[in-house]
């Protein structure tokens, strides 16, 4: 249901088609809330079908005709006490499982788990980057939506984004520093 959410929180600002929405999420939440386009749409017609969003179809000329969504205020009051409703747990918790490799990668040649954090590495740098790109996306966005208090939230979430992803910087260097070092040791030892 947490998509759901989602979904609501982003048709709070303005009515949008599912295109629209994946759109907006990738410009905007990606950075801790993924959803596939297929995920947006299944979710949309289950809201529907639960009063929470309305469709209301737009024809176009010399296109398909598409369908936009709006939030109902039943799906505002939903939202809205979904939002007010924190969880007794905060902290983050996710499963990585990427990390469950590495914890037992005592089990696999150094140099294959040196590969695999620099492709880490390669990878966190790019969603670094990806995240950096964001501010002037929500510098944009924010002058369509008239709540400037939401920009300030927007980047809040941002921050720790980019936080989050050089701590992973950090961190996978110093792994791949150490991998390297136990590399040349092996070399220099014999044993390569």
């Amino acid at each position: 249901m947490s998509l759901a959410y989602a979904i609501m929180g982003l048709l709070s600002y303005r009515s949008m088609t599912g295109y629209n929405l994946k759109e907006v999420f990738d410009n905007s939440v990606n950075h801790f809330w993924h959803a596939h386009l297929s995920q947006i749409y299944r979710e949309l017609a289950r809201m529907e079908e639960q009063g929470l969003v309305v469709s209301q179809v737009k024809q176009q000329a010399g296109k398909p005709d598409k369908k936009v969504y709006s939030l109902t205020p039943a799906g505002e009051e939903k939202f809205l006490a979904w939002l007010h409703n924190f969880p007794p747990r905060l902290a983050l918790r996710y499963n990585d499982e990427f990390l469950l490799r590495i914890y037992f990668a005592g089990r696999m040649p150094v140099r294959e788990v040196l590969y695999q954090l620099i492709r880490y590495h390669k990878e966190v740098q790019a969603k670094l980057s990806n995240f950096q790109a964001l501010i002037a996306v929500v510098e944009n966005y924010s002058r369509y939506v008239n709540r400037p208090q939401d920009k300030f939230y927007w980047l809040m979430t941002l921050e720790l984004g980019i936080e989050l992803m050089q701590t992973n910087l950090r961190w996978a260097e110093g792994a791949i520093e150490r991998l390297e070092n136990m590399l040349a040791g092996e070399k220099g030892a014999g044993k390569e």
